[in-house]
């Protein structure tokens, strides 16, 4: 309907490909990644729960009162966050980046538990060479980076 020629030509809802047609893009979703906020605050919430995950099974009965318990969870949270920016970061950008197609956040947390649960398991295992004690820490690692992981579920945009 101008002067160019070649636009005159429009397809008729019917025979437009399913991959072009309005409902379909709106119903593609595209992955968006949480922000550096976003992952500040889940990074800094695992290292948390581990820290008290710690303090509970290894430093309960070290502290005379409430606050000592508090200031310890304070150290072992500086630890973990020391330990986990060249373990537990990398880990969760790559689990994100692998997940990025997966809608469903529930499935996230899930694989934030058991991947970090199995490869603390099988490398503290390895180089300890045991099985329990390596399983439970494992089972605190992976609690923690899924407690991180759903903090963060309301900013995930995908």
């Amino acid at each position: 309907m101008t002067d160019k020629g070649g636009d005159d030509v429009v397809l008729p809802p019917a025979l437009i490909p399913a991959q072009a047609s309005p409902a379909a893009v709106a119903t593609q979703h595209q992955y968006v990644p949480p922000g550096p906020l976003a992952v500040a605050l889940g990074y800094g919430v695992a290292c948390i729960v581990l820290a008290a995950i710690a303090t509970i099974v290894v430093g309960w009965g070290t502290s005379r009162d409430f606050w000592g318990y508090v200031w310890t969870v304070i150290v072992a949270a500086f630890y973990a966050a020391g330990l986990g920016l060249f373990t537990a970061l990398p880990l969760a950008l790559l689990l994100g980046w692998f997940l990025r197609g997966v809608q469903h956040q529930g499935l996230h947390v899930l694989a934030f538990f058991i991947v970090p649960l199995l490869l603390g398991w099988v490398i503290i295992g390895l180089s300890v060479h045991a099985v329990l004690v390596p399983l439970l820490m494992g089972v605190a690692i992976g609690l923690a980076m899924a407690a991180g992981r759903a903090t963060i579920w309301p900013f995930a945009r995908a």
